[in-house]
């Protein structure tokens, strides 16, 4: 079996990527793959679940047909989607997020209903992570944003623990280390300690949930929102 990732988050990638090492998917998002099974017509391909080591057969796939012994060449890149480039990078909009809170975390205290409380009063009360010091979502949106600008958005994890942090309306680029923009996606998977940037269109207008696809920790306090007009 060999396969190909050819899009990710919905968008098609420039090149179809063939899968080498694991591809790791944090909640909320999402690969396409072309996977080229090479067996005897009549035989049965299967995807799997691994558990501990442990298979589990999640669908099964009768192979036919002369062609599933022969190994097929790369295969050619998607359509672009409209609207995939991000321009304007010299004169992008500066945007934070700073990812607080959990268990051996440093935050001492957040914003909550507009009241600032303690760690332990947070706990106390199921809401223990925060964007930007404030629990829940803000009343504020995290940015305001005319239709059209191009957004540079840092974000930090100042937390122990991973979070896929997923944008509603937009998707967006990262920037590399060597300043190269990755593919386009909608949810990045922040780890604990980094700091990343991404950099997005504001090409949708309206108002644009901005939260962790943990969900258990959006409901826990890690939403804010953006508005485009």
């Amino acid at each position: 079996m060999e396969g190909w990732t050819i899009a990710l988050d919905g968008m098609p990638l420039a090149q179809p990527q063939r899968l080498g090492e694991p591809l790791i998917l944090g909640p909320g998002q999402r690969a396409d793959l072309i996977v080229d099974v090479t067996a005897d017509s009549g035989e049965t391909a299967h995807l799997v679940r691994l558990d501990n080591g442990e298979g589990m057969s999640q669908v099964a796939l009768t192979v036919t047909g002369r062609a599933s012994a022969v190994r097929r060449d790369d295969p050619p890149a998607l359509p672009s989607n409209a609207n995939m480039d991000v321009p304007g990078l010299d004169n992008a909009v500066p945007v934070r997020l700073n990812i607080e809170g959990g268990a051996m975390g440093r935050m001492q205290s957040a914003v909550l209903n507009g009241e600032r409380k303690s760690f332990r009063d947070l706990v106390d009360e199921n809401e223990y992570w925060a964007l930007n010091g404030t629990v829940g979502m803000p009343d504020a949106p995290l940015a305001g944003l005319a239709l059209g600008q191009t957004v540079k958005l840092e974000i930090s994890n100042d937390t122990s623990f991973p979070h896929a942090m997923h944008l509603h309306g937009m998707h967006f680029r990262e920037i590399g280390e060597d300043g190269t923009l990755g593919p386009l996606r909608d949810t990045i998977t922040m780890f604990r300690g980094e700091t990343r940037t991404v950099v997005f269109v504001a090409d949708n207008p309206g108002d644009w949930l901005f939260h962790c696809h943990m969900l258990s920790h959006a409901a826990a306090g890690m939403m804010t929102w953006m508005r485009v007009t």
